[in-house]
């Protein structure tokens, strides 16, 4: 198979035929893997009591260092102005902590016997969890750099509990991990028939390595101008921007700033015209510093992207300096997500965001490149084609959509919202400044009513035979897709504005974690059609077993 971290030489973005020396090729791969036909299933064979990797000490240290930060510091201290109590007290905190690192790696063992993971830790207060291996969802590692030197990686086990991790083993070696990971994959030959040999040999620098030998299929492959223009789209420099603003005050860098030889660089222009070309630099430049740390982000987050069909799991590996893998089966996906921000849009390109059942354990970083980064930018005319692989069976045409109307008073009923606004907005002018202070809410009215216009045109629904749709977002437009054996509740409210105006409101939700961050919550429908809405939707769901993946 194509080994996500070290493709084949003539492998493209898109996974598909070699072309031109575009960066812009195809996006998807539409050839399907073919199995080899002379390939058994593997069997597992039982993987005997395995400790961690002896690094697991270092890394147990790093991951409770903000704990240790103070004895350290004072124990630094202390030794540096020869004050031993300091030095004895740092310790005093200091070494415990390593002694229970060291408990803690010399209790932990792991191993797989008769189809399920065994996790044993602890001595005195012994602890054993068991994990059937065929309820195993996802395996998902984390490399930091640290891990690649030592060539090891965090491994974190889930379920579809979802409330946390299974087992977070730290650290595994990257063979340890090759080898738990190939007895789980190959756990049911029956539910992963395509056993194949690899097509390819991994590179000898490879630092991840994917020892199952299903078939698989690269979906996706982001090249780094895909990146660069995400990252230009993007307000993640904000991050930065606070950071730098934070060092600023603390450190007063402003006594290091003098304005004044700025000035003497336009000394033909008068004052007022010199201020503002200089404001309007100071803004150009920090307009620039957030895009380049935007796209600083982008590619150190989403280097070298990949995302494959392997079996029936999903998998993705991106990181330039964090490596990180994680598999999401496709029977779980309980939403899909298509977001269009504006700068973004400008470029042709959108991102997709994906819910499952559980997930909620994931830690933050995880979450974010599994499911919330799930695909961060791709092509427009790439997006069905990968949806249609994310849910097989399906055809999604956006365009051909035959999207319900909303009630027909929501044009009159966001009027008047808009009218209420613009009459407070003006009250608040007079009591802050007579006599014209009212003049705000008579400016802000037309923006306001247009606003609210362009809001509510936004609104889309549609239900069809396979699937519940539902678009919002003006700036911002998303498109949420949940499928019938996904739906999980649905319910219609009315608040009392909505009796007044005889509308209702269409909830429905999945067992997700919502990464997505749009729930599909439809405003302004016609009170008849909405209830119309809830039983035919609770009708067809109901003929579904409850679906968690």
């Amino acid at each position: 198979m194509n080994h996500p971290e070290n493709p084949p030489s003539d492998a493209l973005p898109g996974g598909g035929q070699p072309q031109s020396d575009s960066t812009e090729s195809p996006l998807l791969a539409g050839d399907t893997p073919t199995p080899n036909e002379n390939a058994a299933p593997d069997q597992a064979v039982p993987l005997k009591p395995s400790w961690l990797h002896p690094t697991s000490l270092i890394f147990d240290l790093i991951s409770h260092s903000r704990e240790l930060i103070v004895p350290a510091a004072i124990a630094i201290f202390g030794a540096a102005s020869g004050n031993l109590t300091g030095l004895y007290f740092g310790m005093a905190i200091f070494i415990p902590a390593f002694i229970l690192s060291a408990f803690r790696y010399f209790t932990l063992r792991y191993k797989i016997d008769n189809g399920e993971l065994v996790v044993k830790k602890g001595l005195l207060f012994r602890r054993i969890r068991t994990v059937p291996i065929s309820r195993i969802q996802n395996i998902d590692l984390l490399q930091n750099p640290l891990h690649r030197l030592f060539r090891v990686a965090e491994v974190k086990i889930e379920t579809a509990s979802g409330t946390e991790p299974e087992a977070v083993l730290r650290v595994l070696s990257l063979k340890k991990f090759g080898e738990l990971r190939e007895q789980i994959f190959l756990r049911d030959p029956i539910t992963n028939p395509q056993i194949t040999s690899p097509t390819s040999a991994p590179e000898p620098d490879a630092q991840i390595p994917m020892p199952e030998t299903r078939a698989s299929q690269l979906l996706v492959s982001i090249p780094t101008s895909w990146l660069i223009k995400a990252g230009i789209a993007s307000n993640r420099g904000l991050v930065f921007l606070g950071i730098a603003m934070g060092a600023w005050y603390q450190f007063k860098l402003w006594q290091y700033v003098n304005l004044d030889d700025l000035k003497q660089m336009l000394p033909s222009l008068d004052g007022t015209l010199r201020n503002t070309l200089l404001i309007a630099a100071l803004a150009l430049a920090i307009l620039i510093v957030l895009r380049v740390a935007s796209v600083a982000w982008f590619i150190s987050r989403f280097h070298g992207y990949q995302l494959q069909l392997c079996g029936e799991d999903l998998r993705i590996s991106c990181g330039l300096f964090t490596k990180i893998t994680a598999t999401v089966p496709r029977n779980r996906i309980q939403l899909i997500s298509i977001h269009r921000p504006l700068f973004l849009r400008w470029m042709g390109l959108a991102s997709i965001r994906i819910e499952t059942a559980g997930g909620g354990g994931m830690s933050g970083q995880d979450k974010s490149n599994s499911r919330r980064w799930f695909v961060p930018v791709l092509p427009e005319q790439g997006i069905a084609t990968l949806i249609q692989q994310l849910r097989t069976g399906i055809e999604w045409q956006e365009k051909s959509l035959d999207w319900k109307p909303l009630s027909q008073n929501t044009g009159r009923r966001l009027r008047r919202r808009a009218i209420v606004r613009a009459t407070v907005l003006a009250v608040i002018g007079v009591l802050i400044s007579q006599p014209w202070g009212w003049l705000a809410g008579v400016v802000a009215l037309p923006f306001l009513v247009l606003w609210e216009a362009k809001k509510s045109s936004a609104l889309r629904y549609v239900r069809t035979e396979q699937y519940v749709v539902y678009r919002s977002g003006l700036l911002t437009p998303k498109t949420s897709i949940t499928f019938w054996d996904k739906v999980q509740t649905v319910s219609i409210s009315q608040t009392p504005f909505d009796k007044r105006w005889k509308m209702g409101t269409l909830r429905i939700d999945t067992a997700a974690a919502g990464p997505a961050e749009h729930y599909i919550r439809v405003h302004y429908l016609d009170a008849a059609f909405a209830y119309h809405e809830f039983k035919a939707i609770s009708c067809e769901s109901s003929k579904f077993e409850p679906d968690f993946g």
